[in-house]
């Protein structure tokens, strides 16, 4: 029978980083509840198990490892003289010491907060190995963070305390809450709405799976909600009508605090035309070079060789792992080639759009889908369309022209996907007017 009573011991009393610990389920023993059962630690059955646990952080790394060792001891007095001898130790073999009775391991703390502070981290691949790093975007960051904030704003709204909000707190209740507030508050529309919940539902499911978190995943179940996917396209007039007001003097947009901005670039027109032509994401169109473009032996254009930047991200290619698809040289592209100056640029590293502006890639691809906004706004047209509509328009017509071998060229994974999101049906539906069974 376990007579032993359980290892309470006041904080006043303990140094830093030295814990109670129980061998039995393998945690530490915190404001005196069982970590196995929940409850109060009186009710432990294991109490002979509980012992005193070290944890050092190794220096350089963020708190991002530990060194940690058991000290089979009562004694609390005993415990923080074995404590100061093993940080002795580990700075005496510069933290490199690995015995039976040193553990290393990562820090998985218990508030929300803390939680979300290290998942950003990890985003930006701290403390990840070499060859599970993902090269992730400023932007998708940036969009992680924003939501984060707005969950922890949701519970303040509520008077409930973030910042001492325990990660094993998350349920049903807590997601109502940000729910209603992305809905009500936010405003958010139906396929933002469904993003934000899938990248928290991906960041419980990583605490869980990575970290060894035992909790439950509340956002799993959490109903999508319903996307129309309306797939504008842009015809013929309407482009050139765009063309005709790309100008110096139709550049300048004046917001609402007086602040004016400049929109134009003798670039811009083709750089519209250039996403029209090759049905590229803005990163791709906007980072081609003239080097990507491939001849055949004869001099003759075949098609240009584009990063899939996309596909790469995801599954963290890089160097010669990485994926690139081949965008075939149209009529209309090669036109477009050759007024860039393809003949006495062929093969350099010059790019074919802005090769001359001093602002970052990354800062000319919001600037330009900025700009393509602001111009088709003065074009007066009734259609809500921006710079990824070049790109549907693009895909439209290469399945009407090429039908289910389309997703080849474009190197999606199936027809549907690009019937889905990117196709506009109608177009396919009048295309198909002429259409006789007999």
């Amino acid at each position: 029978m376990n007579n032993q009573k359980p290892l309470i011991v006041k904080k006043r009393d303990t140094v830093k980083g030295l814990y109670v610990f129980c061998m039995k389920c393998k945690k530490t023993i915190d404001s005196k509840v069982c970590g196995k059962t929940g409850k109060g630690l009186r009710t432990c059955k294991d109490t002979e198990q509980h012992c005193f646990r070290a944890v050092v952080a190794v220096p350089n790394t963020n708190g991002a490892k530990r060194k940690t060792r058991v000290f089979n001891t009562r004694n609390v007095e005993e415990a923080i003289s074995l404590k100061f001898d093993f940080e002795k130790e580990l700075i005496q073999t510069d933290y490199q010491i690995s015995t039976n009775h040193i553990m290393e391991e990562e820090v998985r703390p218990k508030f929300l907060i803390e939680c979300m502070s290290m998942y950003v981290g990890y985003m930006n691949n701290v403390g990840v190995a070499e060859h599970k790093r993902k090269i992730r975007t400023k932007k998708h960051i940036g969009d992680v963070e924003r939501y984060f904030k707005y969950f922890a704003l949701s519970l303040k709204a509520k008077k409930i305390d973030h910042t001492i909000f325990r990660i094993d707190q998350l349920n049903d209740r807590i997601v109502a809450i940000f729910h209603n507030y992305l809905l009500s508050e936010l405003n958010y529309r139906n396929k933002t709405y469904n993003k934000v919940i899938s990248q928290f539902r991906h960041f419980v499911n990583w605490l869980i799976d990575k970290k060894g978190y035992e909790i439950m995943n509340p956002f799993i179940g959490v109903t999508r909600r319903q996307v129309t996917t309306d797939n504008v396209i842009i015809n013929s007039n309407e482009f050139i009508t765009l063309l005709k007001v790309i100008i110096p003097e139709k550049g300048i947009l004046t917001y609402k605090n007086g602040k004016k901005r400049n929109f134009y670039r003798d670039w811009m027109a083709d750089a519209f035309k250039l996403a029209l032509e090759t049905g590229l994401r803005r990163e791709e169109f906007m980072t081609l070079k003239f080097s990507d473009i491939k001849e055949d032996e004869k001099g003759n254009l075949l098609f240009i060789k584009v990063e899939n930047f996309k596909v790469n991200r995801l599954l963290g290619k890089d160097g010669e792992a990485r994926q690139y698809k081949s965008v075939p040289i149209t009529s209309g592209l090669k036109d477009l080639l050759n007024k860039l100056g393809y003949e006495s640029k062929k093969g350099t590293e010059e790019f074919l759009i802005g090769s001359y502006e001093k602002s970052s890639r990354e800062t000319l691809l919001l600037y330009v889908s900025k700009a393509f906004s602001h111009f088709w706004s003065l074009t007066e047209s009734n259609k809500k369309v921006n710079l990824k509509n070049l790109r549907k328009t693009y895909l439209t017509a290469l399945v009407q022209h090429f039908r289910d071998k389309a997703a080849m060229i474009s190197n999606h994974s199936g027809i549907e996907v690009l019937k889905k999101h990117y196709v506009n049906s109608q177009q396919l539906v009048s295309a198909s007017s002429d259409f006789k069974v007999l």
